[in-house]
């Protein structure tokens, strides 16, 4: 096999190799990324759960307005 022939096909092995080697990490920072992000989703769910679990036992525990407009007037 001539040197130019081992040459060129070691080149082409070579791009070949580092083309895999890049979809791969691409690949990885892609699952890596979307991991990230739905942990920081759930984190954020999390927290405005708790915020509106702490209004509503906040309203729970808070006397009633008499000037609420919303405040049906007969008691129900």
């Amino acid at each position: 096999m001539p040197g130019w022939l081992s040459l060129a096909l070691s080149l082409v092995a070579k791009i070949v190799t580092q083309w895999l080697a890049n979809r791969e990490a691409e690949k990885a920072f892609r699952d890596l990324g979307a991991k990230t992000q739905a942990e920081d989703s759930r984190r954020e769910a999390e927290h405005q759960e708790a915020e509106a679990q702490a209004a509503a036992e906040a309203a729970t525990a808070a006397p009633e307005d008499p000037d609420d407009p919303f405040l049906r007037k007969d008691g129900t």
